[in-house]
This record gives C-alpha cells, structure tokens and sequence, in this order.
C-alpha cells in the first residue's frame, strides 16, 4: 500500500491526495504501522500530471465522475499512443499485445522527464482532444 503524505506544520502526517485520504481509511487507529519513506523528486509536477491525466480521461469519457480504472485506461493509452509501449507478439498463434510501460519519474533525468511530459500532451492533442474547443485547447496547453 503506497500512500502520499505531507508533514504539517505541527509535525504531523497528513494524506496529501484524496486517493491517500481513502487508502489511509482502512488503518485501524491506535495501531503501530511501519513504514519507509521515499522523497518524490517534484511532487507538485507528479500532482499535474495526475490531473493532467483525470483531465484527458474526463473529456474522452463525457464524464466529469470518471474513477480510477478510466483514469488507468486513459494513461495507458496516451502512454502507448507516446511510445513508452511494450509490443509482445505469440509466435504460435501470432497474437499481437501492446501493454503500456511503467514509467518512473523519480528514475527519469530531467531533459527525459521534459521530452516524456511533451510526448504525453502530443499523443493527447491527437489521441483525445482533437476535436476540442478553444477553451479546452487553452486548459491543456496551461497545465505544464
């Protein structure tokens, strides 16, 4: 279970997401947790590319209620649409599976981490929004 967490000015932990809100809902209160803590490199960037990701799945899906398995879909499809795919082909059968790659951003140089975030918008303007109005094209270009 991996939840996000900000420390406070009182020194006290707090989910930092909504999804870190309803992961923590199922520690019991009064028990003793151990944990390891990873320093993410640009929360706030990693925070809007989540967004930017709920976003594209919300105009793609009509929806503004959209959980976390369209989200999913969403990402693994612009994903792949940017080239961070893996191709496995069955030599038997000759079954062609295309699965997105798992990204780490933590993993990732910066000048690579600004050419994945530039591929990511691409394959969206293409892939999702290429029928959008100007309002809509202005909210994309404005997230990075």
């Amino acid at each position: 279970m991996d939840i996000n967490l900000i420390k406070t000015a009182n020194g006290k932990y707090w989910p930092a997401d909504e999804e870190s809100a309803e992961e923590s809902k199922n520690l019991k209160v009064g028990e003793v947790y151990t944990c390891s803590i990873k320093l993410n490199q640009n929360y706030k960037l990693l925070q809007k590319i989540h967004v930017f990701f709920k976003y594209c799945a919300q105009y793609y899906f009509g929806d503004q209620d959209v959980d976390k398995h369209q989200i999913k879909y969403t990402k693994n499809n612009l994903l792949i649409a940017a080239g961070y795919c893996r191709t496995l082909v069955d030599p038997r059968t000759g079954y062609i599976e295309v699965t997105a790659e798992s990204i780490s951003y933590a993993k990732m140089k910066e000048e690579a981490r600004r050419e994945c975030y530039k591929k990511i918008v691409t394959a969206a303007c293409k892939n999702v929004f290429h029928t959008a109005d100007k309002e809509t094209w202005e909210k994309l270009m404005s997230f990075f």
